[in-house]
């Protein structure tokens, strides 16, 4: 599991969002293209900042899935990126 979250978010009011391992699976192909293109590695087992333009080229690499929560985690994305929010993602 993934729990992706604000890095500004002190007081848990903030949006979250929430992985479960069947979809990491699925979209670690998009995990690989942000480490090629930028040495960030999203690990599931680890903590890691996602940036603004880290989550730009996470939507250009998911883009073309059809996934209903896939879906969701890019409007989650779109979200963080119009508000110029960092999010943590912790894995365990």
């Amino acid at each position: 599991m993934l729990d992706l979250s604000y890095l500004s978010d002190n007081d848990g009011t903030k949006p979250s969002f929430i992985l479960n391992d069947r979809t990491i699976k699925k979209i670690e192909i998009a995990f690989l293209y942000l480490k090629n293109n930028t040495g960030v590695y999203i690990d599931p087992y680890g903590k890691t900042r996602i940036y603004p333009d880290h989550q730009k080229m996470l939507i250009d690499a998911l883009k073309s899935f059809k996934d209903k929560e896939i879906f969701s985690l890019i409007e989650y994305f779109n979200h963080a990126i119009e508000n110029d929010e960092v999010i943590i993602a912790d894995g365990d």
